[in-house]
C-alpha cells in the first residue's frame, strides 16, 4: 500500500506546488531582499507557481517514472510510461485521480505491455493490474465523508500545502539554484528534508525542476533513506480541457478477482 501511495502522491505534486513548497518553510527572514537573494528567489518562484496553480480545474499529462532500487549495490531498474488524469472538483462533486501506466521496462529488456490503472475518489482507492486479472479496492474514508485526493496522500507523504501548514513549515529546506539565461530551461529547486522532520524516516532529498513559460514542474526526483531512486518526467500538460465522467470509470473482464477493504473501525 505505502509504495501505491507513493506513487500517487509523487504525481499528484505535480498540481498546486507552489502552495506545496511555499508552506514548506525556506528559512527567508521576512526582510530578506527578494531581488538579491537566495531566499528572495525561492519567495518569488514560489508565488509565480502558487498563481498558476489556482487555475487549475482539470489537467492530464504524459509521464515517465523511473524506479532505480538501490543505485549502488543493485542498481535494478524499472521504467513505466503512463497517463495522468485529475479534476479538481467542484461544489458538491469530489475530487478525482486517475493514473494508468501502459508499459513496464525491466532494466536493458525491451518494453512490455503492462497495463496497470490507480484511481481515487475521495473514498475508494482502486488498484487495476490485468497482468495478474485484479481489483483492489481500499476504502479511505466514510462513504458521506469523502476526503480530497491530496488530503488522503498527505497522511503518508509531505503534501505541504494541501495540509496545515503550520504542522509542515519546518519539513524542509528550500534553495533555488541561478536562473538559467535562456529562459527556455528550467528552474531547479533542491528540497532537503530536515532532521525534525516527520518524513526523515522515509526521504533525505528531492529535487524539482520547473518550466518558466507556464511556471509548472516537468521532473520530480526523489532519494528515499534506503538510497532509492525516484524521477518522474510529465510531458504534453493540457490544462482547463474537458475530462469526461468516463475516464475515470475502467470496464474490466468479468473474470477479474475483486479484493474490497472496508474502511477500519476505530476502537473506542
Amino acid at each position: 500500500m505505502k509504495n501505491l501511495c507513493f506513487q500517487l502522491w509523487i504525481f499528484g505534486i505535480l498540481l498546486p506546488i507552489g502552495t506545496v513548497l511555499a508552506a514548506a518553510g525556506t528559512d527567508c527572514p521576512s526582510s530578506a531582499d527578494p531581488n538579491n537573494s537566495s531566499c528572495g528567489a525561492v519567495e518569488k518562484i514560489l508565488s509565480q507557481m502558487h498563481q498558476t496553480a489556482q487555475t487549475i480545474q482539470t489537467l492530464r499529462a504524459d509521464l515517465t517514472y523511473l524506479f532505480v532500487q538501490d543505485p549502488e549495490l543493485l542498481d535494478a531498474k524499472t521504467l513505466r510510461r503512463g497517463t495522468l488524469f485529475y479534476t479538481k472538483g467542484t461544489g458538491g462533486s469530489r475530487s478525482r485521480l486517475r493514473l494508468s501506466f501502459d508499459t513496464l521496462q525491466q532494466d536493458e529488456e525491451p518494453p512490455q505491455p503492462r497495463p496497470e490503472h490507480y484511481l481515487f475518489d475521495g473514498v475508494w482507492l482502486t488498484k487495476i493490474d490485468w497482468a495478474l486479472e485484479t481489483i483492489d479496492r481500499y476504502q479511505k474514508a466514510p462513504a458521506d465523508k469523502p476526503v480530497g485526493v491530496f488530503e488522503f496522500i498527505s497522511h503518508n507523504f509531505p503534501m505541504v500545502g494541501f495540509t496545515d501548514p503550520r504542522d509542515l513549515e519546518n519539513e524542509f529546506e528550500i534553495t533555488a539554484s541561478p536562473a538559467p539565461e535562456d529562459p527556455n530551461q528550467p528552474q531547479h529547486l533542491a528540497l532537503k528534508v530536515r532532521n525534525t522532520s516527520r518524513y526523515k524516516k522515509d526521504y533525505t532529498q528531492m529535487e524539482v525542476w520547473i518550466d518558466r513559460q507556464n511556471w509548472l514542474p516537468i521532473r520530480l526526483t526523489a532519494v528515499s533513506v534506503q538510497g532509492d531512486f525516484y524521477d518522474l518526467k510529465w510531458n504534453n500538460l493540457r490544462i482547463n480541457e474537458t475530462i469526461a465522467d468516463t475516464v475515470f470509470q475502467i470496464e474490466t473482464p468479468p473474470n477479474f478477482r475483486q479484493n474490497t477493504h472496508p474502511l477500519e473501525q476505530k476502537s473506542n
